[in-house]
């Protein structure tokens, strides 16, 4: 095996190894215990789901910030639903999930169709979504009880077994599926990679872009669904801090698997590595206002490291593109 591409692929597995490895020894009574662990895997599903979103989005050359503000909304919206209206917990999820994909089409109109800035088309639908939550929550007031024990049940955790953990990794699976073997998901990739290239060989590139957003924001409310799942409660103001973490986890994933690609396992693999740095340092006891700083330097490290990957993946692209650069020239016809 060749070793450097060795570490770049499996380097991110092994850093969490290590990390995982040296709470262990720096916590031995308190952090490599069951309890953790199943704290660990229970509180990490809605995160993934909302990486996944963030990691589509990216994929196709894009940015959604308003992916939180989608969560945010879901999870009041779901439980909402039940507890006022009458609505069966089934129902009420996939009336939630059809304003996720609601929310998804709002933004591939402002993006592709009014040919807005990602940024500044997202920001503006996130605000309008803080704005209905308020609206919804009569000024972000919490919501509590009411949740019926079958919609809860969805979230359950007994012995290890974390219900929304399988959830998480069928949807992985999902993705995977998608973007690797499947048409849309190469023309997807295409699209991130080079839009104006991608339309002259005959890509529907709207098309692909469009299909992310809507994605993003099913992720996004099924991410909102398992949060008021978990805790039997919503709080309007708890989306926007999904956000930073998702970025996060997708630009540090970019980093491994297939360094210099946004993918699903290395987006698995960073959000569990996050989540174990972050508890780790809450049960030494650190002030609350490290976790924030945590997020926002994993952030930093895990875009430049990804553009790092990129820039040699385009390299090593360009030297191959050179046959005879390096070795000796052929010899010309006389």
């Amino acid at each position: 095996m060749n070793l450097p591409r060795g570490i770049a692929r499996w380097g991110l597995l092994l850093v969490f190894v290590v990390v995982f490895g040296g709470f262990s020894a720096w916590l031995p009574g308190k952090f490599p215990t069951s309890g953790n662990v199943q704290d660990i895997l229970t509180s990490q599903p809605p995160g993934i789901f909302i990486a996944f979103a963030a990691m589509l989005v990216l994929v196709v050359g894009e940015f959604d910030l308003s992916l939180g503000a989608t969560l945010g909304i879901a999870q009041y919206l779901v439980l909402k639903l039940i507890t006022h209206y009458g609505l069966s917990w089934e129902m009420a999820i996939v009336a939630t999930l059809g304003v996720g994909a609601a929310i998804g089409v709002a933004n591939a109109i402002a993006v592709i169709g009014l040919g807005i800035n990602s940024f500044i088309a997202t920001i503006g639908i996130a605000t309008i979504l803080d704005g209905l939550t308020q609206w919804i929550s009569s000024g972000s007031e919490p919501l509590f009880g009411g949740a019926p024990k079958g919609f809860t049940t969805l979230a359950q955790t007994k012995h290890l077994v974390v219900l929304p953990v399988y959830y998480a990794l069928v949807a992985a699976v999902a993705l995977w599926v998608l973007l690797e073997f499947t048409l849309l998901g190469r023309q997807m990739r295409a699209t991130g990679a080079n839009r104006t290239a991608a339309k002259l060989s005959g890509i529907r590139t709207g098309r692909a872009r469009a299909t992310a957003f809507v994605l993003a924001g099913l992720l996004a409310a099924v991410g909102g669904i398992l949060v008021t799942a978990q805790v039997g409660a919503a709080d309007a103001t708890s989306g926007p801090s999904f956000l930073l973490p998702a970025y996060a986890a997708a630009f540090l994933g970019a980093t491994a698997i297939r360094p210099g690609f946004f993918n699903v396992w290395g987006t698995v693999i960073a959000i569990f590595l996050v989540a174990v740095g972050i508890t780790g340092l809450q049960l030494k006891g650190v002030e609350t206002w490290v976790t924030p700083v945590f997020n926002g330097s994993v952030l930093l490290l895990a875009v430049t490291v990804s553009n790092v990957a990129a820039a040699q993946r385009v390299l090593v692209r360009a030297r191959s593109a050179v046959p005879w650069r390096g070795r000796a020239q052929p010899q010309q016809p006389s």
